[in-house]
């Protein structure tokens, strides 16, 4: 009939074309991934059977150390930022975030405000080293210290004898100074695994140290007795090698604060400030006479200064240098100060002055805008490349996101 359908036989099944090689090829990768699967199971269980003593936590920590390096250098503003601080509560940028650090914790924030890391601390006085991949804390006139990344701590370590300072270079080196009994001052170098692998003795009194980006030379500054007044000893040691690089000696001045630059060293002391090369040669020195120093701040080499010029407190001169010693700002504040810090980006703010409820910022041209929270002591400004962080005792915030002229 024209309108009944018509059925066309099909097969009851097709059977697919199989290449003989390439399944020869799929069966041997299986039994190799089940090999393999076996080897690495027969490792776990003998790792757990021989090697128990050695899967610790510091270990462990170890294994992670450059996971999340990648610091966070973008412009954007960062978020409020809550925590549970107090007057001994201090502060730090380190690779994008905000570290905060008390006697009794550390912790590190992002720009929007999330706690990424928190470790519990047994710290008198703790003090932070903010490195370019690591954050070294140590307990300054206690023993111990510890080293972090962004998302953890990496070890945690107790010296034989009280510390007096420390600094860490980028690949995770520490130079440490502790007080021993047998001599005035110890210097000893730890090598990237944190081991200790240099031991210096030192007759005289060792009040800064700076260690180099890549770890292989390192600066130790001391203060020796003179006749009359303490002589300023600077050593540049390299790493492996007993006899010093190189030695200066400045009569009557102080050693106060020393760091590593991208050229050398910068050192402060309580008359001058001087600028070393990676071969400790001396190439700048610049005097503080006139003002008696009260607060400074060094980062990538440019210099901030605060220093008392009257009997009362009440006008300070601000003094900042470059990384070679050549003044950026010099000017005088009629007012009382209480820190200063050095600007990140120089194009954005030369260094920031506070009080206990102002933040005075100091821009490019010489400029001065003033900022004052509603209420509030401040205890704390972290600049950033765009502004800074005004940090008080409970939360931190950023201010100054305009132009310096703004």
């Amino acid at each position: 009939m024209a309108g009944k359908e018509r059925r066309l036989p099909v097969a009851g099944r097709i059977e697919p074309e199989v290449n003989r090689y390439y399944a020869k090829v799929a069966k041997r990768y299986t039994a190799a991934g089940i090999a393999a699967l076996i080897v690495f199971l027969l490792y776990v269980a003998a790792v757990a059977v021989f090697a128990s003593d050695s899967i610790t936590t510091e270990n462990l920590s170890y294994l992670v150390r450059d996971f999340g390096t990648a610091a966070d250098d973008t412009t954007r503003d960062f978020s409020r930022i809550v925590y549970n601080g107090s007057s001994a509560t201090s502060f730090a940028w380190f690779r994008g975030g905000l570290a905060v650090c008390s006697p009794d914790s550390y912790r590190y924030f992002d720009k929007n405000g999330l706690s990424v890391a928190a470790d519990p601390l047994n710290f008198a006085d703790p003090v932070m080293v903010p490195g370019e991949k690591y954050m070294l804390i140590y307990d300054m006139g206690g023993t111990g210290w510890a080293v972090y990344n962004q998302l953890t701590r990496i070890v945690s370590r107790e010296a034989d004898e009280r510390i007096i300072a420390a600094d860490i270079a980028s690949d995770g080196s520490v130079v440490m100074v502790t007080r021993s009994r047998d001599t005035r001052y110890v210097v000893s170098l730890y090598n990237a695994a944190f081991n200790r692998t240099m031991l210096s003795y030192k007759d005289s009194y060792v009040l800064a140290a700076a260690i180099s980006g890549d770890g292989e030379q390192f600066l130790v500054a001391s203060a020796s007795p003179s006749t009359t007044d303490f002589d300023c000893e600077i050593e540049l040691i390299r790493r492996g090698e007993d006899t010093p690089l190189a030695r200066d000696v400045l009569s009557h001045t102080m050693p106060l604060m020393a760091r590593a630059t991208e050229e050398g060293f910068v050192i402060l002391c309580d008359t001058a400030v001087l600028y070393y090369d990676e071969y400790g040669v001396r190439q700048n020195s610049v005097s503080l006479s006139g003002m008696t120093l009260k607060y400074a701040d060094i980062a990538s080499g440019r210099v901030a200064l605060a220093g008392q010029v009257n009997a009362l407190g009440s006008e300070h001169r601000i003094l900042v240098l470059d990384d070679a010693g050549s003044p950026l700002c010099d000017q005088t504040l009629h007012q009382r100060v209480a820190g200063v810090s050095m600007g990140r980006n120089i194009a954005d703010a030369l260094c920031y002055v506070r009080s206990a409820d102002t933040v005075l910022r100091i821009g490019p041209d010489g400029t001065e805008t003033a900022y004052t929270p509603e209420n509030g002591e401040i205890i704390g400004l972290v600049p950033l490349t765009s502004g800074a962080l005004v940090c008080q005792k409970s939360a931190a915030w950023q201010i100054f996101t305009g132009s310096p002229d703004s």
